[in-house]
Order: C-alpha cells, then structure tokens, then sequence
C-alpha cells in the first residue's frame, strides 16, 4: 500500500529500487542514516535532500516488507524525519500507517501520545489532539502515558487565563 500523498505509482518505486533485496535495503537505509545523522542541520539544503531520500528509502522498504518488524521502526523514523522537514500531514500518514498495521509494536503508546503532540503543537487541530489523546486513554488507560495524555488533553480544554492561573497554582505548591 502506497501513501497517497507521496505521488508515486507502485511502478515508480520499483524501478527507483533495482533489483535489492530486503536484507540489501537495510544495508542501504543503515548507511544513509549514518550520514545524514552526522549532520547536525536538517534544512540545510544537502542535508534535507538527505533527508527525504532517507524517508523515500523506508516508505520503500516498508511497501515492499508490509509485515517485517523492521518496518514498524521504519514508519516510526519516517514520521520522525517528516516532522523535521516540516511535512505534519505526511508525519500523520506514517503513524496513522503504524498503528494500523503494527498495534503491537513495542512503542505503540509514545506513537499515540507523539500523534497527539503533532496534531497540537504542530497542526493545531485541537479536536484531533483531543480525539487521539482520548484514544490512547480508552486503549491503554493503564500506561504511565496515560496521565500524560490526560494532561495534554486537560491543557487543550482551558483557555490561556485558566492555563496561566493552574500553572500559578502549580509552582505555589512546589514552593510549599
């Protein structure tokens, strides 16, 4: 399954890829990341070329091995990248991609709580922060990011005056 917004066709991407076979392409995405984690700007020119090759490279990956567990880190990273370029909609994708196919992943709950935090702070589409917080609470209501979500989503809910008064609050208890 292709994203739709990466504009591609199916056979785009073949051809892109050559003939590598899965254990040749994470050779290849290890060693892009070697060199484009060397570098400390990601807008650079250069380096934000680097950088959207690498996501190509494991959005690639990830549609040719739907069901390799590498491929649940590869959305992950391609989520993580695509926020670094400023592409929030695409970071969506990815981790929308990632909780649909991989519910199990080991870092499940931090991908709803990032989710969350992308649709907040970058979007800001408040009611889809609230919707997501809201999702990883009736889904995981026993993790310790629960409290977390619940507190993001608490915050999203007050105006900038109950905000600024419960953040006065806080700090008086801390000095008590």
């Amino acid at each position: 399954m292709l994203f739709a917004s990466c504009g591609e066709s199916n056979e785009t991407v073949q051809e892109d890829l050559g003939p590598q076979t899965a254990e040749q392409r994470q050779i290849e995405i290890s060693e892009l990341e070697k060199d484009f984690l060397s570098k400390s700007d990601i807008q650079t020119g250069t380096n934000k070329a680097k950088a959207e090759h690498l996501v190509r490279r494991y959005r690639d990956y990830v549609n040719m091995n739907p069901n390799d567990s590498i491929s649940a880190e590869y959305l992950f990273k391609a989520a993580d990248l695509n926020i670094g370029l400023g592409n929030y909609e695409a970071s969506i994708k990815y981790l929308d991609r990632l909780t649909t196919d991989f519910p199990t992943y080991e870092r499940i709950v931090e991908i709803w709580l990032f989710k969350g935090f992308i649709y907040e702070n970058y979007l800001n589409s408040h009611a889809n922060a609230v919707s997501t917080y809201d999702k990883l609470m009736e889904k995981y209501p026993n993790h310790r990011l629960a409290a977390e979500a619940q507190a993001a989503r608490d915050n999203l809910t007050l105006t900038d005056e109950e905000l600024i008064e419960k953040f006065k609050k806080m700090n008086a208890n801390k000095g008590v």
